[in-house]
């Protein structure tokens, strides 16, 4: 009799073990179905060469290095913008097979100021936008000057070094540039699949209605001691896979996964940067598709005309 209810106890308890195993690999296989298709997409999309970007920022102006705000200032002189216009900047193009390309525009302007072309060998800045610009600005209010200013020569881009010997400036370029192609492929790197399936279980909200994830991360995340966590385990270093997380910096993402394209948008708080009061900036993967991926660079003697002109300009216009 015993042995009949140990049997029964027994086989009750297989049984309900058997339930509770199936429960669970019911609930791990519809955890996976909802998981890796959303991982899979993110992969597809943050491992492409190419993502759209559309930026907006507020610049602290005191902020800014004396040669920054040197080349404002000129700016200003030459093309007619009020200095107030700086403040507001909007950055579109696009990041495709390690080179990005902005075009710049200020305040509310409609037209842009100049376009930026930005490799880890070459950074420059659309010089003949801002010269007809200038031209415009001059003409317009001394007509004589329409016989007197040059046409514009050959070339359209100007390499930074060269904008610092035409403006008289020390240093405008910024050694994090050269970098940005290298960066992104070692990002890119470490994006496996259980990577983002973690990505994804740890974002902070599913917003169903937009399809989106929602983060919000602070410099005290318990996701990036993970991240560092999971670096060290796999033979990376935290300082080169993930970066120092500055202190006081909190970031917003929404990464939208029910659009044709996946969109990321991202705001925060940069402590470390005071040279902005205010961003934010969207990235859409695989939704752009640079030109040529050739510039032509100014000749030299057109600089040295040009850094003339600039100093006879100002001159006159400071009169």
């Amino acid at each position: 009799m015993e042995e009949s209810v140990k049997k029964k106890r027994k086989h009750w308890i297989c049984r309900i073990l058997g339930i509770l195993l199936l429960l669970l690999l019911t609930a791990a296989v519809i955890m996976a179905l909802w998981l890796v298709p959303k991982a899979l997409r993110l992969r597809r999309a943050l491992t492409s060469q190419s993502c759209a970007v559309n930026a907006e920022m507020s610049l602290n102006p005191r902020a800014l290095s004396a040669d920054w705000q040197k080349l404002l200032r000129s700016l200003s002189l030459l093309t007619g913008l009020d200095e107030a216009e700086w403040k507001n900047l909007k950055l579109q193009g696009g990041y495709d097979a390690g080179t990005l390309e902005l075009t710049v525009y200020t305040g509310e302007k409609v037209t842009p100021l100049s376009r930026l072309y930005l490799t880890p060998e070459c950074q420059a800045l659309d010089l003949h936008m801002v010269y007809d610009r200038t031209y415009d600005h001059l003409t317009e209010h001394v007509e004589l000057l329409s016989h007197v200013l040059p046409q514009w020569g050959l070339g359209d881009y100007v390499a930074l070094q060269q904008l610092e010997y035409a403006f008289g400036l020390d240093s405008l370029t910024s050694d994090r540039i050269s970098d940005l192609q290298g960066t992104a492929e070692r990002f890119q790197s470490r994006l496996s699949l259980p990577t983002l399936c973690g990505a994804v279980l740890a974002a902070d909200q599913w917003d169903s209605k937009s399809r989106a994830l929602v983060y919000h991360i602070s410099d005290t995340d318990w996701r990036l001691e993970a991240a560092r966590r999971l670096a060290e385990k796999t033979g990376h270093s935290p300082q080169t896979a993930f970066g120092q997380w500055p202190e006081g910096m909190t970031l917003d993402l929404v990464i939208y996964l029910g659009e044709p394209q996946v969109r990321m948008e991202i705001t925060g708080d940069l402590p470390g940067i005071k040279q902005l009061s205010d961003w934010s900036a969207e990235l859409v993967w695989e939704d752009y598709v640079s030109g040529s991926g050739e510039i032509s660079l100014v000749d030299q003697q057109m600089i040295n005309g040009f850094a003339d002109l600039i100093k006879l300009l100002e001159a006159l216009i400071d009169r």
